[in-house]
């Protein structure tokens, strides 16, 4: 299985599960068809990562200059690149937000010229900014109207593939600014995992901190249970739960996850009282 390193000291790594999926089929949708997506669903499960690892986005391929040779190392980071994926700062300008996106998509469209074999420096300036086929944009719900309507007018002039990611709610303030709205072709809800994904998953888990699930062991089975209800399928709340699992049969020095620890691993964690 293909896994991506979550940013920050995480034991959980990045499963391509259902939900990924259907992401990359939406994904894939907006490329074609040089639409505008957006990509909607609660807290923590999993939208910046599942965009991260489908777009393959490296920020050194925002910093490729004209007169760079093309390295081994940045062909190999453009052929499976597949986007730019931005997150959209807390303090956002028009100037702000189309400086940074057409300073990355230069930088790509630069280092994809290159790969191409191209060495005239002014072939490789012309267009710079339009060969890159997706932008992302993470945290959307951060943009205000000017800074939206300046995305807007550089999907009109560049025809890239555009997908906002946010929160539940984020279509409905879209339809509020009919240029923009008018212009969006689908709509993905990212959803949480579900108790077949989890039970697939959490076994794989155990092994990174090196225990062994048993199914035959009922308070192996008790515990998944716990984690099941617990965290509901939220990737970044099963990544801290077992986190702090971790570290309480480190400091026990226990060799088994019980329910017990469980319990005290989420004693652990401000996440509200399970239902």
């Amino acid at each position: 299985m293909t896994d991506l390193e979550i940013p920050g000291k995480s034991i959980v790594e990045f499963q391509l599960t259902k939900e990924y999926s259907r992401f990359k089929e939406f994904a894939d949708s907006v490329v074609e068809y040089r639409y505008i997506g957006i990509c909607h669903g609660e807290a923590g499960v999993g939208k910046s990562l599942a965009a991260s690892y489908y777009t393959k986005w490296d920020e050194k391929i925002g910093q490729e200059k004209i007169v760079d040779g093309i390295t081994d190392e940045m062909r190999k980071k453009i052929n499976l690149c597949k986007g730019l994926m931005i997150t959209a700062p807390v303090v956002n300008t028009p100037k702000i937000i189309n400086r940074y996106i057409h300073h990355n998509l230069s930088g790509f469209g630069y280092a994809y010229t290159k790969c191409k074999g191209e060495e005239d420096y002014l072939k490789i300036i012309q267009d710079s900014d339009k060969h890159c086929p997706l932008v992302i944009v993470d945290e959307a719900d951060r943009l205000n109207i000017n800074s939206l309507e300046e995305i807007r007018n550089m999907y009109d002039q560049t025809q890239f593939g555009l997908i906002f990611i946010g929160m539940p709610g984020i279509e409905k303030r879209f339809s509020r600014y009919p240029q923009l709205y008018s212009r969006l072709g689908f709509s993905h809800e990212f959803k949480n995992l579900s108790e077949d994904e989890m039970r697939f998953l959490f076994p794989k888990i155990w092994k990174t901190i090196e225990i062994v699930y048993n199914p035959e062991h009922y308070p192996d089975v008790e515990a998944m249970n716990a984690i099941l209800r617990i965290t509901a399928g939220n990737f970044r709340l099963i990544d801290r739960l077992f986190s702090q699992i971790k570290r309480i049969l480190k400091i026990n020095k226990l060799d088994r996850i019980s329910k017990e620890v469980v319990d005290a691993a989420r004693k652990c964690l401000v996440i509200g009282d399970p239902e």
